[in-house]
């Protein structure tokens, strides 16, 4: 009798929104640690309803109406078989930009934001960082990311 194959990856959707100074919307799980921030999105073990549920996840977490554009990034998180903490596939599109002044309005799990130049993302992003840089530098530079491939961050694509 052949192994079982491993669990499919459980797939995570984000957006990056900018605001007109090109800084980024990161948000705080209250559930996560102090100080460190992701972008908003579609959390795993919530219906996942693909790509086109992160509107409505990003409604619900920040009060924004958006619309969902192209793939930045596409990250395989491997499973860590001594914790218990399944693979994720994390997958980030573009959703605009927020006008100057536009209210953020957080919902549940939630307890605050930021804004983040590219170059505090590291800082304040514990290991969502290297993805979210990433697609920053995607969208900056019109580059185009494969949705085939597993993981566009660590595959060494050029944008």
């Amino acid at each position: 009798m052949s192994p079982l194959p491993p669990p499919r990856p459980r797939t995570v959707y984000s957006g990056v929104l900018l605001n007109p100074c090109d800084a980024v919307l990161v948000v705080h799980h209250k559930d996560a640690p102090g100080g460190v921030y992701d972008l908003p999105g579609v959390a795993p073990g919530e219906e996942d309803n693909g790509w086109i549920g992160l509107a409505a996840a990003i409604k619900t977490a920040t009060g924004l109406d958006i619309v969902v554009r192209q793939l930045l990034a596409t990250e395989l998180t491997p499973a860590d078989p001594r914790t218990g903490t399944p693979a994720y596939r994390h997958r980030v599109r573009y959703c605009g930009l927020v006008p100057q002044h536009r209210r953020i309005v957080l919902g549940d799990g939630l307890d605050h934001y930021r804004w983040l130049a590219a170059d505090a993302v590291a800082e304040h992003c514990g290991t969502a960082a290297r993805r979210i840089q990433h697609a920053l530098k995607v969208h900056s530079s019109g580059g185009k990311v494969d949705p085939r491939d597993l993981s566009s961050v660590t595959s060494g694509a050029e944008v």
